[in-house]
């Protein structure tokens, strides 16, 4: 396959890449495609892909275009009866119909299985393979770019920056990209120790980190002590719970308020102090300095825009 030949660098592993593919059976039937769709974004090392395609990608740069023909054991893995499961009528969820796809568990992580039959009884039988296991697949490959990990740690001429953590990113991030004179929005992981955290690295609430919503605002449109209020009505009464924020629970759903800047400290510190001396009980929330932010990957960006 080819490797990089022309300028820029070449991906390797660690390397968050971005590209664009076409997928085709050995019959030649194409069974998935980034056509129409944004390329897909994965971390080389990561094993978050099928193995062949980690090999594909690794030593292109932009613009590179490869093809690999991939065995199963660079795909989907061979084919397992042993996937093949007989679910007792007891057991079986009301409404299961033949084709349906149906959740099962296998060392605390998800595993899709498809029903592909209904007994009489009303038991069924699953099928726990990938619905490729087995097949030799030709993979056509794109580099597209790389996705970078850090948020700018300074801000576009004449914009400032705030970071909030509170709770779930997803809706904080809506409620500040409603607020006029917010230019963009970034969610990710704020004040931790791992370098270049995945959201699964974040769910085991030992990385350190928060989840957080970066912020580049104008302020000749809005300043940050007007944007503190937006962050205060977000947390609400998990002002006062630590490690907390509504149903989730664990250290990377702590509230807090990253300050870039001694005036921002300032106008934190005092919002959070006359919060307390409205509730009457201590505001657990944390003000600190902001650390690198570590930018989520591409699909929880904007997620409720």
């Amino acid at each position: 396959r080819r490797q990089c030949t022309g300028e820029g660098r070449a991906a390797k592993d660690g390397d968050s890449v971005l590209v664009n593919y076409k997928v085709w059976l050995s019959d030649g039937s194409l069974v998935d495609s980034t056509e129409g769709r944004d390329p897909l974004n994965f971390t080389l090392g990561k094993r978050k892909v099928m193995k062949g395609f980690e090999d594909a990608a690794r030593g292109l740069c932009v613009g590179d275009r490869c093809e690999v023909t991939l065995p199963p054991e660079f795909a989907y893995g061979e084919r397992r009866e042993d996937l093949v499961l007989d679910i007792d009528a007891a057991k079986v969820p009301e409404g299961v119909t033949e084709g349906m796809t149906l959740q099962l568990s296998s060392g605390g992580r998800p595993v899709p299985a498809r029903v592909i039959k209904v007994n009489d009884d009303g038991s069924i039988q699953l099928d726990a393979n990938h619905k490729l296991a087995g097949e030799t697949l030709k993979v056509e490959m794109t580099l597209a770019g790389f996705r970078a990990l850090l948020a700018p740690a300074e801000p576009p001429p004449g914009m400032e920056l705030a970071t909030f953590a509170a709770g779930c990113f997803w809706g904080v991030e809506l409620a500040f990209q409603r607020v006029p004179g917010v230019v963009q929005t970034n969610v990710g992981y704020a004040q931790g120790e791992q370098q270049a955290p995945e959201y699964e690295d974040i769910c085991t609430g030992r990385t350190g980190h928060t989840e957080a919503v970066r912020v580049v605002f104008d302020p000749s449109a809005v300043t940050f002590e007007e944007l503190l209020p937006v962050f205060w009505e977000r947390v609400g009464k998990n002002a006062t719970t630590l490690n907390k924020a509504g149903n989730d629970e664990g250290p990377q759903y702590r509230s807090g308020i990253y300050y870039h800047s001694e005036e921002q400290q300032r106008l934190a510190e005092k919002s959070a102090l006359e919060l307390q001396m409205k509730l009457g009980e201590p505001v657990v929330t944390e003000v600190k300095a902001a650390e690198p932010f570590w930018l989520a990957g591409d699909y929880p960006q904007e997620y409720l825009e």
